[in-house]
């Protein structure tokens, strides 16, 4: 029987029946259906019935060992250059690779390319992982591997879509076919005073100077109550910080979770010592005494003291190479069904990317593009099979799962002992959304997914910010 592998739609870990993951006691050769249900995912902690992992095929596996080849495109390719070096650039070469071993692959990185699950970045406290344990590959490694070239510390400064080229900090740079893949970047709130005082956590670098700034301190306020802001809550106590957070909802996540949801999650993070300041926000920062701690000033005259503060409250794409040469953005690069830009030669990926269907952040869109990319990008213009998916977000003191709603509406909640599962309706009465919080009501998941599809309401969302 042919072993299969399972992604993982939370953090892009892969799980191989043929490896199985000794690590944890599971052996080679353990089929999916036989691994315990108690395990939890080693990259973000996610318990096996608390997500959703779906079988993938080789040619977006997450593997640095030598890829079977396939059969070669035309010789007349044009050389592929990717900007960026996340896991959708990296998923993208690694696929280009397996589809042609021979085509020219460049990746341009404003970072030092290493490969590293980025979801991890949000419970790596918790497993006391450094930014180096964090670190799965190193971009020599992964250059060498799959045989493309790799600049890390260069930073692509403007697109000449006329002479088809890239301007670098290192130079001029041709292409044939371009790929943005530049990901999105923290949102950063307008706030008097020191903003030197705000960390954000969206890459390796950003953690490894979190983790110094952390050192022999205790208290951690986080600005944002959203998905983000909510996991950081709980890595950061059950690693053992004194934590508050602070957001404009009146309850967590509450543009996307109904009152009961919310306020059940809020009082599970609570009782693992989360502190919240609800229905406010921080309108300045200043240095405090002698021990480098912050004041937060909030717009309800309250005052904190806190010893570092982490800007949570969203993501914003990053458009501006496309912009500047004069591409469609909105609140994403806008592309076609197959990726493309307006402009034939450029395509894009990931969190910078907005499809037809809306922008959608995260790994699993990204893993759903690929493929498909891949073979537009070796001959064969091919659109994308998008799937909408529940949105996992990783508290595991109550798991918590959820589709946003899609339209006008009301939300109906049924109480199932401490957990809870929501459901919301339009008017018509079709259900055009769910949460589902606790450990064992998580097995409505698939079922609540598949009335979604059913219903045909999936296909009328236009924007899955879930931060």
């Amino acid at each position: 029987m042919a072993h299969k592998k399972w992604l993982c739609i939370i953090c892009g870990f892969i799980y191989d029946e043929e490896q199985g993951w000794p690590e944890d006691g599971i052996a080679p050769g353990t089929a999916w259906e036989d691994v315990p249900e108690t395990w939890a995912c080693p990259e973000c902690l996610v318990g096996k019935a608390d997500f959703e992992m779906i079988e993938i095929s080789d040619e977006v596996a997450q593997t640095l060992t030598a890829v079977a080849a396939a059969p070669s495109p035309a010789d007349d390719l044009q050389p592929v250059v990717i900007i960026g070096s996340g896991h959708a650039g990296y998923q993208l070469a690694a696929a280009l690779r397996a589809l042609s071993p021979t085509l020219p692959v460049t990746v341009f990185t404003a970072d030092d390319g290493a490969i590293y699950s980025k979801p991890m970045l949000s419970c790596a406290l918790e497993k006391n992982k450094t930014a180096q344990g964090l670190q799965q590959y190193s971009a020599l490694e992964w250059e060498q591997a799959l045989g493309v070239r790799l600049y890390p510390h260069t930073r692509v400064h403007a697109i000449d879509r006329q002479a088809k080229q890239i301007e670098t900090s290192i130079g001029a740079y041709p292409y044939g076919r371009l790929v943005l893949a530049t990901g999105a970047d923290p949102i950063r709130p307008a706030i008097a005073g020191d903003a030197d005082a705000l960390l954000s956590i969206n890459n390796l670098a950003d953690y490894r100077r979190f983790r110094t700034a952390l050192a022999d301190k205790r208290h951690v306020t986080l600005l944002g109550d959203g998905l983000i802001g909510c996991e950081f809550a709980h890595d950061l106590a059950q690693a053992g910080y004194d934590v508050t957070v602070v957001g404009l909802g009146r309850w967590p996540m509450s543009t996307q979770l109904p009152r009961d949801v919310g306020e059940a999650l809020q009082q599970s993070l609570s009782a693992l010592g989360v502190q919240w300041c609800l229905n406010t926000t921080a309108t300045a920062v200043a240095r405090c005494g002698e021990n480098d701690a912050w004041q937060l000033t909030l717009s309800n005259g309250q005052r904190l003291l806190t010893d570092a503060v982490i800007s949570a409250v969203g993501l914003r794409p990053n458009t501006a190479l496309a912009d500047g040469c004069g591409l469609e953005v909105g609140k994403g690069i806008r592309v076609n069904a197959c990726g493309q830009t307006g402009d034939e030669a450029i395509f894009a990926l990931g969190d910078c990317a907005e499809f037809p269907g809306g922008w959608r952040p995260y790994i699993a869109p990204i893993n759903q593009v690929v493929p498909a990319l891949a073979k537009s990008l070796t001959g064969l213009l091919t659109p994308v099979a998008h799937a909408w998916s529940p949105t996992i977000v990783k508290t595991p003191c109550m798991p918590l799962s959820f589709h946003p709603a899609t339209r006008p509406g009301q939300w109906h909640s049924e109480r199932h002992g401490s957990e809870l599962m929501a459901f919301h309706y339009d008017d018509s009465g079709t259900v055009t959304g769910f949460a589902l919080l606790g450990s064992s009501v998580q097995q409505h998941r698939g079922a609540w997914m598949a009335a979604l599809l059913g219903a045909d309401s999936v296909t009328s969302v236009t924007d899955k910010e879930l931060l």
